[in-house]
Formats: C-alpha cells, structure tokens, sequence
C-alpha cells in the first residue's frame, strides 16, 4: 500500500500535546494522527493487521515494564 504525504497546519498548542503524547506513547507523530484520522472515519480496519499488532506488543512490553517497577504487595 502506497502512503500518501501532505501538510496541515495545526495550532501550537495542539502540536505540543501531540507531541507530548506520542513520547509518552512511545511511537510517532505520524502514527498518531493516522490512527487518530481512521478512528474519525470510522476506518480503523483499514490500518494493517501487522501495524495493529506491533502496536500492541509495544504497548504490552511498557504494562509489562510498569508492573516490574511497581513494588510487589506480597
């Protein structure tokens, strides 16, 4: 599947938080506003399975370095 590329300008304070939540995320700016873009068209199955799924595993490995962080209540 060919990308597409173009720009749009967005307020300051939108990028910051954009910006903000792709470090905390751990992934790009780019990856969120696609994702954010086919969550809005209703299109989210459009996204490719193997990117879903990387996506997920990165997620599961930061749960799975928080709760090893977290003192055990044993």
């Amino acid at each position: 599947m060919a990308s597409q590329q173009f720009c749009v300008r967005i307020p300051s304070e939108l990028d910051e938080r954009l910006v903000a939540y792709a470090i905390e995320s751990r992934t790009t700016k780019t990856k969120v506003m696609v994702d954010a873009l086919a969550h809005y068209l209703g299109c989210e199955g459009d996204v490719p399975l193997i990117r879903r799924m990387l996506e997920l595993e990165q997620r599961i490995a930061a749960l799975e370095a928080l709760n090893k962080m977290q003192p055990s209540s044993k």
